[in-house]
């Protein structure tokens, strides 16, 4: 994949994956669906409080976000892996969205958990899309590794000599990531805030577009 592609569609995948975890926290109960970090501590305070409920939407995000990325396996060998692995996130978010419009109102009950696992399913896929590319000291579902290599990258070692550089481009490339997923973030919660539900519209757009953008490639940009 170019550097122009990946400086295109990386950060466009921020967006998404921060506006879903924004959403899921802000509308499923207090759980993550990208970020596996912040969601196995809040297993861990959910079973410390002896919290059910707690437990059990962490546990779904883990399980569909574990399944997403080893389905991303499926299209590994693909001609055009990306784009086929972004068409398939955008089923779950598509089910995820459906399902929550046609229920209406909060997301309560055991409903709540289909929810939850879909968009860790969607979630899990992008990630392991994303891991496969390989790109150095770049993810999108969570952002503490980029702005971790951002800064070490621009930094260097302050003795002992310094450490190996990356290319200035790629630290564009993280930068804009880190900045997507904060407008991301923005855009989950100010349509949560006037749209409820429906705001998980936000990251089903985005991806879709991303997928269809990735589709209108020529393949050999993925190689």
């Amino acid at each position: 994949m170019t550097l122009a592609r990946r400086a295109t569609i990386l950060p466009v995948l921020a967006l998404a994956s921060a506006s879903t975890d924004v959403v899921s926290y802000l509308g499923l109960g207090h759980v993550f669906t990208a970020n596996m970090t912040g969601n196995t501590a809040l297993l861990g305070i959910g079973i410390a409080s002896a919290k059910t409920g707690a437990v059990l939407r962490s546990v779904c995000a883990l399980a569909g976000f574990v399944a997403g990325a080893a389905a991303s396996r499926l299209f590994a060998r693909r001609r055009r892996a990306l784009a086929s692995c972004l068409a398939a996130e955008v089923l779950p978010l598509a089910a995820w969205f459906g399902w929550w419009q046609a229920v209406g109102g909060p997301a309560h009950g055991s409903a709540r958990y289909g929810y939850i696992a879909l968009a860790g399913v969607a979630m899990g896929l992008q990630s392991g899309a994303v891991t496969r590319l390989g790109v150095p000291g770049v993810t999108t579902v969570f952002i503490t590794g980029t702005i971790t290599a951002l800064t070490v990258g621009l930094t260097g070692r302050p003795h002992g000599g310094p450490l190996p550089q990356r290319k200035p481009s790629n630290h564009v490339l993280q930068g804009l990531i880190v900045v997507f997923f904060l407008a991301g973030a923005l855009a989950g919660g100010y349509a949560f805030h006037y749209w409820g539900g429906t705001a998980a519209v936000v990251p089903l757009g985005i991806v879709a577009a991303a997928a269809a953008a990735a589709f209108a490639r020529p393949p050999e940009e993925e190689a």
